[in-house]
């Protein structure tokens, strides 16, 4: 035997014996371990027991309705439907079915803000005079048609048409003519003018004084504010106007109440016509 074979063998030896060794040491642990198991696995489990039960099997079963037919004799349907309101509190704690954010977003795509309630004004202002105080020759102006003309006292004013040179009666007579000089707060002098004109269209002489405008009182009007800042005045209900892709068409003036009702009818078919209610105090959705 070479000399590694006996290196070979004798350190095989050792390995086994140091092997059976520990067996042999460690086997009576290894047996209380094993009884320790097997104590635990006989014991039973505290708490709630498990219990096998019987489960329930779902059963599909197939129905079919009647055919749907109308509810009536004319063939006509009746549905009943019922959707929970949906209920907000305002500012002032009360209850509303309104969304307020829905009334908001309504409000703020009108284009039109309420100016307010006023007497309708005189078209023809007094512009200046020359001549005598006891035969005035008076100076007007339509603003209207922004054409200037004169009158005299007594004389119905007569007036030649731009395009033909033609006559044309307005209808209007200089009923009297008076000039005051007065002293102002600041120690001025200023003239104060005072006259009547007879309008035949209106069947009545109107009170025309150089200091102040002219107002019609039997005549009101509302005005409402466009996005542009100008000024857009109506008379009565019914008049419509275009504004930025929709028609704002006037439902109803209460000139004693100082309101209007305004309904914007969009171009756009697809988008719901707004009915609104304009006043000094804002814009709301009208009561339908």
């Amino acid at each position: 035997m070479k000399y590694y074979d006996k290196v070979f063998f004798v350190v095989s030896i050792l390995v086994l014996g140091a092997s059976c060794g520990y067996y042999f040491t460690k086997k009576p642990e290894l047996l209380r371990t094993q009884e320790r198991v097997e104590d635990l696995l006989q014991q039973k489990a505290e708490g709630v027991q498990w219990k096998e039960i019987v489960v329930p099997q779902f059963k599909a079963e197939s129905i079919e309705w009647p055919e749907i037919v109308a509810q009536d004799e004319e063939g006509r349907w009746f549905f009943q439907v019922f959707t929970p309101p949906q209920i907000w509190v305002d500012k002032d704690g009360k209850f509303i079915t309104e969304s307020p954010y829905i009334k908001e977003v309504a409000r703020q795509a009108f284009a039109l803000k309420y100016g307010g309630v006023s007497n309708e004004p005189y078209p023809i202002k007094y512009a200046g005079f020359f001549g005598t105080k006891e035969a005035p020759i008076v100076q007007f102006v339509n603003t209207t048609n922004k054409m200037g003309f004169i009158g005299k006292l007594n004389e119905e004013i007569i007036v030649p048409e731009p395009s033909t040179g033609k006559p044309i009666n307005t209808g209007l007579t200089l009923k009297s003519f008076d000039k005051k000089r007065i002293k102002n707060p600041d120690n001025t002098i200023s003239d104060i003018v005072t006259l009547s004109l007879f309008d035949k269209k209106l069947g009545k002489t109107i009170v025309i004084q150089s200091d102040k405008p002219t107002v019609l009182e039997d005549q009101r009007r509302v005005s409402f504010v466009l996005p542009d800042g100008s000024q857009w005045h109506v008379k009565k209900a019914g008049e419509s106007k275009e504004i930025g892709g929709a028609r704002y068409e006037v439902k109803s003036i209460d000139f004693d109440k100082n309101f209007a009702v305004v309904e914007m009818i969009p171009s756009n078919k697809d988008v719901e016509p707004q009915k609104m209610k304009l006043s000094p105090e804002g814009i709301v959705p009208a009561d339908k």
